[in-house]
């Protein structure tokens, strides 16, 4: 505006008579409030960029604080990341060898259960002998009826191979008791080998996931 009215001269265009302006006294500052309202700004400027100085640096260590801290966080958490995929590593071979072991006991079991089984049929047709042949022996007549040695040594036959019987019958029962324990126990191995894998796989996939730590330490938009 001062430049536009320093440039006005008599042969200018646009001026004109504004009758009474001369009276009209529209401001609202002297030299000295003028010199004082800009210098306040120019100050205020100073202050606001110092100030702005200060919380850039303040800003800028804070960052590089938070981002110490979230390395220190990243390295621990992936050590406990590797710590338990260790862990759960040693224990799925553990389990394994445990299964192994189950399906071993599990097979030397069933051949005691086949080798009863044999035995057992075994002593069947030997006490069906002896039985048949006390119960041949009954038909004797009158004094013939005669509790000789072969009559005692028949009984005691068939009493021997019949605790041998019975003897062979509750070890295939316990056999096959304990069978039922192993194909249980193995079922259970199997299904926590499934997990602790699954759990190792995702743990190992979350690793993947945290092979790079992404981190800028400094403000975009100033050096």
């Amino acid at each position: 505006i001062d430049e536009k009215c320093y440039n006005l001269r008599n042969t200018s265009d646009g001026i004109s008579y504004y009758h009474g302006v001369e009276k009209i006294d529209g401001t609202v500052s002297v030299p000295e409030t003028w010199a004082k309202f800009s210098d306040d700004n120019i100050r205020h400027s100073q202050n606001a960029r110092a100030n702005s100085m200060k919380l850039r640096e303040e800003t800028e260590n804070t960052l590089e604080n938070v981002s110490e801290e979230m390395w220190k966080q990243f390295t621990d958490t992936n050590l406990a990341f590797t710590n338990r995929i260790a862990e759960t590593a040693d224990t799925k071979n553990k389990l394994q060898t445990h299964l192994a072991k189950t399906l071993q006991e599990i097979f030397q079991t069933e051949n005691t259960i086949m080798l009863l089984e044999r035995a057992i049929m075994a002593k069947e047709c030997p006490l069906k002998v002896a039985q048949t042949r006390l119960e041949g022996r009954t038909r004797r007549p009158n004094v013939e009826l005669c509790r000789d040695i072969p009559q005692f040594k028949l009984v005691n036959e068939v009493f021997t191979i019949d605790d041998t019987l019975q003897t062979l019958k509750l070890r295939l029962r316990e056999a096959q008791d304990t069978l039922q324990l192993l194909v249980l126990n193995k079922a259970r191995l199997e299904h926590d080998l499934s997990v602790k894998a699954n759990s190792l796989f995702i743990d190992k996939k979350c690793m993947d996931m945290r092979k790079t730590f992404p981190s800028t330490p400094r403000l975009v938009g100033y050096t």
